[in-house]
């Protein structure tokens, strides 16, 4: 049986179809029986293509003797893929047509042309390739989007740039949404977790209708399509080594970013962005520059501020982690014999799905446990060490974080000024650190003297009377973490 392959990347007008390459084909079979094998829709490029992959079966099975196409990158455009496809016919000891390029495979020149056109081809894919690579640069630096789904809270829309259709981001009722995430995340102490609590509670779901996870906000807060870029952010990706297609003047304060370019497939977006190319888009930004850029350096110093046992059902809220997964239990609630039940349930279980560990506990059976193991070392306890809030330690953490955000953004500016500039902005970075060294030694002292307290010994009818905040304060002061699993409950202790 004689085979005929035909494939097709793209109908186009001046691309010739599927249909005309078996014409073609068929000219070259007389009598002969013959199949057609038809790829859709496939690139050249290599021959992962299911018509291709069951003629290559048919042929190794001995069914066909004979290929015939149209011409020869119908096959692949690439040479190794081109020399593998040979090399099978040869060994099975078939023939090879192409109906527009005459070759005879069994003479030596005739296999060496046959590599100089597939050689040429390869070379016009390259070629194709690259054009089409710097078209979509070319839309990008005009401001248009590269392509893809838009990012969260945008529409794509059509327009005209300098006469050409383009399509550009404008904002939908969704924007709201990052805008919202942006203000809680820019707080100094709120966290990824924070933020996704916070909007499971408000019940605001992502684009897919599912709650936001830290990927999906990290990647919100990270992409700068929602920045009203100004220098301080030309300057913060000019030092991440992005191509900038736009001169300083362009960042206007009000416009929002495109950033576009390759990425290892195992790479976050936007983690790496050297030789990413940024460009001020025609869609106008939500966000101020300073709080961007305050989010930006939250992310990348993983200042991810913990929920500082805000916990209300447990004193042993916060301590609590999964034996298998290492992540936080909280407190949830069933309703059983007795009641409304609490009970400590794996978050990276429920929240994260990152957890497949079938285990329940109801927190009065681990209160009870950890209790009796309090009681029972408090007797040996004479003085243990607790961090308790000092309200200004807060303010002073906020504000090295508000100079941290300072010295960056002066940093980034030393890139682009001139040397009389960069005597000033050395001069106010000096200054600046100063001002942090001189901060940190205060909340050094503030922590020395609100870190001790007494703890002497305790029976079981001394805890019966003790305060909620007590019990947590005494928890914190003597143990690290209560790991529970199905083997039962390890407290690791200070």
């Amino acid at each position: 049986m004689i085979a005929i392959y035909a494939r097709q990347s793209v109908e186009k007008k001046d691309s010739i179809s599927i249909e005309s390459q078996i014409e073609y084909a068929k000219r070259e079979i007389f009598s002969e029986d013959y199949r057609v094998y038809q790829d859709s829709g496939y690139s050249g490029k290599n021959t992962n293509r299911p018509a291709f992959h069951q003629m290559m079966e048919d042929i190794r099975n001995g069914s066909i003797e004979k290929v015939v196409v149209y011409r020869l990158d119908r096959i692949s455009r690439s040479i190794m893929d081109f020399a593998d496809f040979i090399d099978v016919l040869e060994s099975n000891r078939i023939s090879f047509v192409s109906a527009t390029e005459k070759f005879d495979t069994s003479t030596p020149m005739g296999r060496a042309m046959l590599y100089i056109i597939v050689v040429f081809a390869q070379l016009e894919r390259e070629t194709i390739a690259e054009r089409v690579r710097d078209n979509y640069y070319t839309r990008v630096k005009k401001g248009a989007w590269g392509g893809g789904p838009a990012a969260f809270g945008f529409d794509l829309v059509r327009t005209t740039i300098d006469g050409k259709k383009a399509t550009i981001c404008q904002p939908n009722e969704k924007i709201e949404v990052v805008r919202r995430i942006f203000e809680l995340y820019s707080k100094p102490y709120t966290s990824l977790a924070d933020v996704q609590k916070q909007l499971i509670q408000d019940g605001v779901l992502s684009s897919g209708g599912v709650n936001f996870d830290n990927v999906k906000l990290s990647s919100i807060l990270k992409n700068p399509a929602y920045v009203q870029a100004d220098i301080s952010i030309y300057n913060y990706y000019q030092s991440r080594k992005a191509v900038m297609a736009n001169e300083p003047e362009d960042f206007d304060g009000i416009h929002g970013c495109i950033l576009v370019g390759k990425r290892d497939a195992s790479e976050r977006k936007y983690k790496d962005v050297s030789e990413h190319l940024l460009a001020i888009g025609h869609h106008k930004g939500i966000v101020d520059s300073a709080s961007f850029l305050f989010c930006q350096q939250k992310l990348s110093q993983n200042r991810q501020i913990k929920n500082a046992f805000k916990g209300k059902y447990s004193w042993l809220t916060g301590l609590v982690k999964c034996g298998h997964c290492g992540y936080a239990f909280s407190v949830r609630f069933s309703n059983t014999k007795d009641g409304r039940t609490p009970y400590f349930t794996c978050s990276g279980k429920y929240l994260h799905k990152a957890c497949d560990a079938k285990q329940t506990h109801r927190v009065k059976d681990v209160e009870e446990y950890v209790q009796a193991k309090l009681v029972e070392r408090s007797q040996n306890y004479h003085l243990a060490r607790e961090k308790k809030e000092d309200p200004s330690i807060k303010e002073k953490q906020k504000k090295l974080l508000e100079l941290d955000a300072k010295i960056d953004n002066l940093l980034f500016s030393l890139e682009s000024v001139s040397n009389i500039s960069a005597e000033y902005i050395n001069r106010r970075i000096e200054a600046i650190h100063r001002e942090k060294q001189l901060i940190l030694h205060q909340c050094a002292e503030a922590v020395e003297e609100y870190n001790t307290i007494e703890i002497r010994p305790f029976s079981a009818a001394d805890w019966e009377v003790t305060s909620f905040e007590e019990k947590r304060n005494i928890a914190r002061s003597m143990v690290n973490t209560v790991i529970l699993s199905e083997d039962g409950i390890h407290i690791d202790w200070k």
